[in-house]
């Protein structure tokens, strides 16, 4: 759809003053579709108000149109539960559509676009607008999607004033926003024009390069078949000249992947231990491989979530630990440091080698494109020079400055702070309350610098030095044990399975003890990977709690694992309320009891509150302390009874907030 700013402003402008003249609700809604219908080329459009109270879509125009929601199908119970919008070129034969739900007058339809309407996070309406088979063929993108986002909050107002009746806004209140909006679209035009040379770019210099290897490694096994020298030097030269076009469609590549991640990358709410250690982990095989000893310290008290553009942040990540490990000789060491500076809400990143070192006067000129710190470095180790200079205007981006410390011989360091939006502030790990243990980190190496590294992350978790030792054996009293490879024994792995104390093994290489029956049922680690998780979930006293969710629905139980990942929890589900019966009575006589259950109420076989009575009934025969009961089905007509049996009630669509809630509540109870 291409956009002329000022006309479309004029007929959004013609629209809203239309609007603005409505009598009623009705001639409001109808006016309303028409302008969706003209700003996104449609042949229908429907303005659908959220009702919370009885969970229910309306649209109030001749056509009263009513969509129950607790009972979630199609492609617009898809948009519902997630709160995000979609678009469905080919409707029928999508596998979310639901004629009754998405085409209920059975119009012969296309091609579909929908999109929430959010009120500070809270879903208050959705937008439906449709093109038909015989109508407008094209189908709808990315720039008809902006153009709805650009009048969201005109009608978020003009939601409030159905709602309320109130005076609707005026058309000057909306036009500047509006226009704003729109030639915001203009830009992302551009980029998107951008986006077609930028491929064409890089699939034409893909096409050079892929003969030109070819032409490098003929080249290499004719060089040593020939014996006459002047013929092999020709040879040599030819191979060179194929090198070099290597190298040049290396960096042209590099160019355009940097220009297109400019354009693409935007802030996203990430488990920031989650999404860092990831990065930190996809070098662990390639550090084993060359001896190297990797160091990843993630500081326990990072928030759990953050916003941040995480294109930009792992392309730096996976830059300088690659230079890092590029840089660094066998058997020497790489450091990943990453802190939380909670004075100035800022992540603080260091990347640390005993590699070759860097002349102060080359140390400069690394940070330019194409550059590197000596002439025969690209002959040496490869690369073009590119990812330094990406990494500092992407560091540079993301508010911060890309430092450097090195010196020759002895290594370097790059490390650069950023700010960034904090989601929740929750430390991502709960410090150690229980102190009443002996830690024994049991290893034959006991002066090595990974079991030291292990100890001073206990104690940075809480645990006081003097309750952990390095050892090569284990002293009486001992509470948990963190063992490496070469001291696993059929005694220690016995012991830890008979919970004499808490046992942690630490693979010596990755995935090294998989096939070792032996250790089943065991938690392992490995070396040169984020250890972190895995050191405070084998010594933390809290117990996880046990969350079992029953719902037909596997988008719901999407929505809310997802939302309760960065809790200290162990989750479980199932899709019908028989087999969620099933389930809570068996973890019950497997002395495993459930904590929470989550229940949808409509489900087939049995419904969420059957579910619940028979277990409270279950309950009250064994004398159990009853499970802590959420209704997630948002039924407005469930009697009182059956409402006295939950403790909570969750509405859909599902609030992180009140979903995680939840798990407080129980904790208080």
């Amino acid at each position: 759809m291409k956009l002329d700013i000022l006309e479309l402003v004029e007929n959004l402008t013609s629209s809203i003053e239309d609007v603005s003249q409505a009598k009623n609700n009705i001639e409001v809604c109808e006016k309303i579709e028409s302008l969706l219908k003209g700003l996104t080329q449609s042949d229908f459009a429907s303005l659908f108000i959220f009702d919370k109270e009885r969970q229910m879509l309306y649209k109030k125009n001749e056509q009263m149109l009513e969509l129950s929601m607790i009972e979630v199908e199609g492609c617009i119970g898809k948009v519902f539960l997630t709160k995000s919008p979609a678009i469905y070129n080919h409707l029928a034969s999508d596998k979310d559509y639901v004629q009754v739900y998405d085409n209920p007058y059975n119009h012969k339809l296309k091609s579909q676009m929908l999109m929430p309407v959010l009120e500070k996070g809270e879903l208050v309406g959705i937008v439906r607008v449709s093109r038909t088979i015989n109508g407008n063929k094209n189908r709808y993108t990315k720039t008809d999607l902006e153009a709805l986002t650009s009048i969201e909050s005109y009608l978020i107002k003009i939601i409030r004033t159905i709602r309320l009746n109130q005076q609707l806004p005026s058309c000057d209140e909306s036009r500047k926003k509006i226009q704003d909006k729109i030639e915001k679209i203009e830009e992302d035009n551009k980029v998107e024009n951008t986006d077609d040379m930028l491929l064409f770019l890089s699939n034409t210099v893909h096409d050079i390069r892929t003969p030109a290897n070819s032409l490098y490694g003929f080249l290499e096994l004719l060089e040593e078949q020939i014996e006459d020298e002047r013929l092999r030097g020709f040879v040599t030269n030819a191979k060179e000249s194929a090198h070099f076009i290597n190298t040049l469609t290396t960096s042209i590549l590099d160019t355009a992947k940097n220009k297109y991640e400019s354009t693409i990358s935007k802030k996203e709410i990430i488990t920031t231990v989650n999404f860092l250690s990831e990065i930190a982990n996809t070098f662990a095989a390639r550090m084993l491989e060359k001896k190297i000893h990797y160091f990843i310290y993630i500081s326990p008290q990072i928030p759990k979530e953050i916003q941040v553009d995480t294109l930009k942040l792992k392309r730096i990540l996976i830059n300088l630990i690659g230079n890092a490990y590029k840089f660094t000789p066998v058997k020497h060491q790489i450091n990943l440091q990453i802190l939380w500076d909670e004075s100035h809400n800022q992540i603080k990143f260091s990347i640390k080698d005993t590699g070759i070192g860097i002349e102060k006067k080359d140390q400069e000129k690394l940070f330019k494109a194409f550059s590197q710190a000596q002439d025969d470095t690209h002959k040496k180790y490869g690369g073009t020079g590119l990812g330094l200079a990406i990494s500092a205007g992407y560091v540079s981006d993301l508010g911060g400055e890309l430092k450097l410390k090195s010196q020759i011989d002895i290594g370097s360091e790059f490390y650069f702070d950023i700010p960034v939006d904090i989601i929740d502030n929750t430390p991502s790990y709960d410090k150690f309350y229980n102190l009443d243990k002996k830690i024994v980190i049991l290893t034959d190496y006991i002066d090595a610098k990974y079991p030291i590294f292990i100890r001073d992350y206990l104690i940075d978790f809480g645990m006081p030095g003097d309750k952990i030792v390095i050892a090569d054996k284990i002293t009486k009293g001992t509470t948990h044990v963190i063992c490496f490879e070469e001291k696993i024994s059929s005694k220690i792995l016995e012991a830890g399975k008979l919970k004499k104390f808490e046992l942690l093994l630490i693979e010596q290489k990755l995935f090294s003890l998989l096939n070792n029956k032996k250790v089943n049922d065991i938690k392992v680690t490995s070396k040169n990977t984020y250890n972190g998780d895995a050191i405070h979930s084998s010594i933390y006293s809290g117990k996880k709690v046990k969350i079992l969710i029953v719902d037909d629905n596997k988008i719901n139980i999407s929505l809310l694992e997802s939302m309760l990942t960065t809790e200290y929890v162990e989750i479980s589900s199932c899709y019908d309320g028989a087999m969620g019966l099933q389930m809570l009575k068996k973890a019950v006589e497997n002395g495993e009891k459930f904590d929470i259950v989550y229940l949808d109420e409509h489900m087939p076989g049995m419904l969420g509150s059957e579910l619940l009575e028979a277990f409270r009934t279950y309950e009250k025969q064994y004398e159990l302390s009853p499970i802590y009961a959420i209704s997630i089905s948002g039924d407005p007509y469930l009697s009182g009874a059956e409402q006295d049996m939950f403790d909570l009630f969750v509405n859909k669509p599902f609030n992180k907030n009140e979903v995680r809630d939840v798990i407080e509540s129980f904790k208080n109870k």
